[in-house]
């Protein structure tokens, strides 16, 4: 494997569109809980498609393990695992809301750093990118568990870019308000997506940050800015 291999974490529309930038200088591995969303988009970027419960450590270290025998190389995980679900106030729905949404949101990433982290240290340049949200720093009654789950993973992840410490590995943060595509554009006419990221955008942004000059190790990069 001539090419450093990335793992996308999430064949939605933002996995999808990293999927695609990556694609000509990496060899892209898609992870989905959905085959249906997995395969199409690995099989179009000419990479392939696996479905992990990236919950389950036991079985995300087995196909950690069945990736490196057959590539001898992970170099960049891109976490793009989520999920929103709301709240009135903060009341017993913001705590259905925390169940809901918790485990993708923040168990994804404790597990995913704890089992790729290794791999990403032996690289030449591995490196973790976490797409996290303004709402980490921004919690209101109504988002209260979404913005509680982001901050706890933005903070998780800085735990890892201490631990990559003299080491060539990094950790980076992208925040975003949210994504916008050219599907949710055309299904909202004359909607306006204030603040929102375009997925091309993301792409780009982590496109950069994977390359050797990119970010340094523990930084937090706000698409949101400017």
């Amino acid at each position: 494997m001539n090419r450093p291999v990335a793992l996308v974490l999430g064949a939605g529309m933002g996995g999808s569109a990293v999927a695609r930038a990556l694609a000509q200088d990496w060899f892209v591995v898609v992870v989905d809980r959905d085959e249906a969303l997995a395969r199409p988009l690995a099989e179009s970027v000419g990479g392939e498609w696996a479905v992990v419960d990236l919950l389950d450590v036991t079985a995300l270290a087995g196909f950690r393990d069945d990736l490196l025998a057959r590539h001898g190389r992970l170099d960049a995980v891109i976490h793009l695992v989520g999920g929103w679900a709301g709240s009135t106030t903060v009341d017993v729905d913001a705590l259905t809301a925390w169940d809901a949404i918790a485990p993708g949101v923040f168990g994804t990433v404790r597990t995913t750093t704890v089992v790729f982290r290794d791999p990403l240290v032996r690289s030449d340049a591995g490196c973790y990118v976490m797409v996290s949200s303004t709402a980490a720093g921004k919690p209101t009654a109504g988002n209260v568990a979404y913005a509680t789950a982001k901050s706890a993973a933005e903070t998780w992840v800085r735990g890892l870019a201490h631990s990559f410490k003299d080491t060539p590995a990094r950790a980076v943060i992208v925040a975003v308000k949210a994504l916008v595509d050219d599907r949710m554009r055309a299904a909202n006419p004359g909607k306006d997506f204030p603040g929102y990221t375009d997925t091309a955008a993301l792409a780009d942004a982590i496109a950069g940050i994977l390359e050797q000059t990119g970010p340094a190790n523990g930084t937090r990069v706000d698409l949101t800015e400017g």
